[in-house]
């Protein structure tokens, strides 16, 4: 071959480039018409600068052309030699798809083809006519015979477009060469996928080629569902797009300045996007993203500066997580953007001592608000010690004192909104709406401050009370009142008679009338007597219910700051204690030992 490119005036390298000149003086030698000329040289492959030939007038890359190992069919080889049974060589030709990586079969004879010799020496390896004449006998003896296999969709597929050009799938409008390199890459990630018994060599390959093609011949919806299948089948340690799409991710990668490969870089990059938790400013596929689209919970906590375990259980009580999650924790996901303002929240959360001091409330007032659902730590979970949003509690105290009228609460005739609840059993939600709709006055204790300072008027409360369906009492409350031994009970002063001579003694407001079925005389506190001696006195039961500390807890607080039950004069009178003196005491207390 080379003496002969020689004789015709061109060195062997210039018709190994396919030059022009080259080619139109071997057409004139050999007799060929330029339509023939040009279809021999389109399956030959014409470089076309930048690595890249043109073949059946697309574009590829020179590597999937051009390659030490020169493939064939050995059936047809025999098929040619029939036409000189003494001579097999002289019509033995090689085929042009033969040349192409991605062409596996042979569809005229099912056989894979398979590799013929190996010269690393462009001049020697496409010597063709001296190749065939020294294999010439191996070939006819079946020495390169292998078992047939039926043609795949994908074969048959690159066979038409390559000889006809035609297409009657979605990929028509792609390239041959990106279409081909993304179905053996798209493949090859689903068999790993599907099956870890991987087949090897040219078996393996051709699985992935039909595999890939099965896919994105119905068309771009397919592929992108296909992906995303991929992705969320992900597991155990392949959290990333590189491992779960494995040589495709990094093919896409590296063809960034290749158009024909685009459109499936697109929806790749789509899936990995709409799939994990990529940060801002980190680089996908060639692009940037301006704005994280995804966090997990990983990724969040580092963000914000928390606990993973914090932030998945916020995460989960507000919906943003389901709390049966099968996906990997790297992949349990939720919208960065629509949550901004929930993890935004999560390192001002404070504990409830923090949460009480902010808002002037006792502990009591604090778990009536959250019992009724006016104000609610943004997680129920009991491990999380710091659940609570400062922003709701002096949101709620800004309204009340924007609605508080200019006189303060200075008579007889307020009291607390959780005194009025105890009192009357009124939510004090409904009093909040009350106030909220002029119905009802609100104002505030000048000696006090926060939540705790705003008072109602017990006329309108209990006018608002009497509104409401009347609902029969277990305390043997009547008309007249309640009698003493049920009151004392109620605060946890059981002794026999304990009220009764509090009473007699002058410091218990209280007066006698006939019981009504048994016409003896009885001792009954009325509402207004019940509100009298709270404001005056606290015993261990009303400072747990109001502080809540333990009773032990709040008398221990007590005898350690010095403050000694009532006793005047020496008179025994239990564990009762004046309010000035033990409020301040429990109120430190409180906002210390709370959070």
């Amino acid at each position: 071959m080379s003496d002969f490119s020689i004789d015709l005036g061109h060195q062997i390298r210039r018709f190994l480039d396919v030059e022009t000149a080259a080619l139109d003086c071997l057409a004139e030698a050999a007799g060929l018409e330029s339509a023939i000329r040009d279809e021999l040289a389109s399956w030959t492959g014409v470089p076309a600068g930048d690595v890249r030939m043109a073949f059946r007038g697309e574009a590829f890359v020179s590597r999937a052309l051009r390659n030490p190992v020169m493939r064939g069919c050995p059936l047809c080889l025999q098929e040619d030699a029939q036409a000189t049974p003494g001579h097999p060589e002289r019509f033995m030709a090689m085929r042009g798809d033969w040349l192409l990586r991605s062409v596996n079969l042979c569809c005229h004879h099912h056989h894979p083809l398979v590799p013929l010799w190996e010269v690393a020496k462009p001049a020697e390896r496409f010597d063709s006519a001296a190749r065939l004449r020294d294999l010439a006998p191996r070939i006819m003896a079946g020495a390169f015979n292998r078992p047939c296999s039926a043609p795949t969709d994908y074969d048959l597929w690159l066979d038409m477009r390559l000889e006809t050009g035609e297409d009657p799938t979605w990929l028509a409008g792609h390239g041959v060469y990106a279409v081909t390199t993304i179905c053996a890459l798209f493949g090859m990630a689903l068999l790993q996928h599907r099956s870890h018994e991987a087949s090897i060599g040219d078996r393996r390959e051709a699985e992935a080629q039909a595999a890939g093609f099965a896919v994105l011949s119905q068309g771009e919806a397919a592929f992108r569902q296909a992906l995303r299948d991929l992705a969320r089948s992900s597991g155990g340690t392949q959290i990333a797009p590189r491992q779960t799409f494995g040589k495709l991710y990094v093919a896409l990668d590296d063809y960034l300045t290749d158009a024909a490969f685009d459109p499936f870089r697109t929806m790749l990059r789509d899936c990995i996007l709409e799939t994990w938790p990529v940060a801002a400013g980190e680089r996908v596929l060639g692009e940037v993203l301006p704005a994280r689209r995804l966090h997990n919970p990983r990724t969040a906590a580092n963000e914000i500066g928390v606990s993973t375990k914090l932030v998945e259980q916020i995460l989960t009580d507000a919906g943003a997580l389901p709390a049966a999650d099968p996906r990997p924790s790297a992949l349990r996901t939720f919208d960065a953007a629509e949550h901004a303002w929930l993890l935004a929240e999560i390192p001002t959360l404070v504990g409830r001592g923090d949460m009480l001091a902010a808002m002037g409330a006792t502990e009591a007032q604090l778990r009536t608000l959250r019992e009724e659902k006016i104000i609610r730590p943004l997680t129920e979970h009991p491990r999380v010690k710091a659940p609570w949003r400062l922003a709701d509690g002096l949101a709620l105290v800004a309204e009340l004192q924007a609605l508080t009228q200019p006189d303060p609460a200075d008579g007889s005739g307020w009291e607390a909104l959780q005194f009025a609840k105890q009192r009357t059993g009124l939510p004090v939600g409904a009093m909040l709406n009350a106030i909220r709709e002029r119905r009802m006055r609100v104002a505030r204790d000048p000696g006090q401050s926060g939540y705790r300072s705003f008072m109602v008027l017990k006329a309108e409360v209990d006018s608002l009370a009497g509104a409401r369906p009347h609902v029969r009492r277990r305390d043997k409350t009547t008309a007249a009142g309640q009698p003493a031994s049920v009151f004392a009970n109620s605060i946890g002063m059981r002794r026999r008679g304990w009220y009764p001579a509090l009473h007699q003694a002058g410091h218990a407001p209280a007066f006698w009338n006939r019981h009504p079925v048994t016409r003896r005389a009885v001792l009954y506190v009325s509402k207004d007597d019940r509100t009298k001696f709270h404001r005056r006195f606290l015993t261990p039961a009303t400072m747990q219910d109001e502080f809540g500390l333990h009773r032990q807890t709040c008398t221990a607080k007590l005898r350690a700051a010095g403050v000694s039950p009532f006793s005047p004069d020496g008179v025994d009178f239990g564990p009762l204690y004046l309010r000035q003196e033990a409020e301040p005491v429990l109120q430190r207390a409180e906002g210390l030992g709370q959070s």
